[in-house]
């Protein structure tokens, strides 16, 4: 049995959107608690850079025709 593998294109659109969320709310709920002093500002360009590093791991997982054998795969019985 084969497995088809997405376009890259759209695995691309999907790694992408898939990071949104996280610095859409990083934006509104980080910036009042480094202007007081309570966070690092440096924490804002960590959480783009951890966003980065996912939306890569997401592009190169979607890219495999077997599915991958890390955490998240599925098992296929034998037979």
């Amino acid at each position: 049995m084969t497995a088809t593998v997405m376009p890259r294109h759209l695995r691309l659109r999907v790694a992408l959107l898939s990071t949104l969320p996280v610095p859409a709310v990083a934006a509104v709920v980080l910036p009042p608690p480094a202007a007081a002093g309570l966070l690092p500002w440096s924490l804002l360009p960590a959480v783009a850079l951890a966003q980065g590093v996912r939306a890569w791991l997401v592009l190169r997982r979607l890219g495999r025709a077997d599915g991958g054998s890390g955490p998240g795969a599925t098992c296929r019985a034998a037979g």
